[in-house]
């Protein structure tokens, strides 16, 4: 007896063989993609996180500030900022942050006379702070430079900003 219901052997081989050469064939391309898609969204989590910290620090130099003094520190450079409003003093800077795996991240401290000191961090909990340092170019211009990471890939990329002091001059 020879029933027409189901599917021969041959032909299901046939087809996981068929399925098997399309998987081979696709397999690099959609991994390819797969890594690509990843190091874009590291690198637009990188430059977003960039000019986060970029935008913050350059505000504040460029229009708050009276006087800017730099300060070296374990981790780059200290940015302190004498404001030109009520005594009021802002500084950046990288410190770590312990835990189960301790990293770098790029802090935000304010400090008005007479309250307590505010401290607040400008970068993401998956990116670290590899280099924050700042030179002073001339009296009222400074160029910072940022280098972040990406904790899980490993993806880096080193950020450059000139910043010109418009209220203030560099101590």
């Amino acid at each position: 007896m020879n029933s027409k219901k189901g599917f021969m052997l041959l032909e299901i081989t046939i087809a996981f063989m068929l399925m098997c050469l399309l998987f081979a064939t696709f397999y690099h391309a959609f991994l390819q993609m797969a890594v690509s898609m990843r190091k874009i969204y590291d690198d637009v989590e990188l430059n977003r996180v960039a000019w986060s910290v970029m935008s913050t620090v350059e505000s504040e130099i460029m229009y708050n500030s009276q006087q800017v003094i730099l300060q070296d520190n374990k981790y780059g450079t200290r940015i302190v900022c004498r404001n030109i409003g009520p005594q009021r003093t802002v500084a950046f800077y990288c410190s770590k942050v312990e835990g189960t795996k301790p990293k770098v991240v790029v802090y935000k401290s304010t400090q008005i006379a007479g309250k307590p000191e505010g401290v607040n961090p400008l970068s993401s909990p998956v990116v670290l702070a590899e280099k924050f340092q700042v030179e002073k170019i001339d009296g009222r211009t400074l160029c910072l430079e940022i280098e972040l990471k990406i904790e899980t890939t490993g993806r880096s990329k080193t950020f450059t900003e000139v910043i010109r002091l418009c209220n203030g001059h560099v101590i």
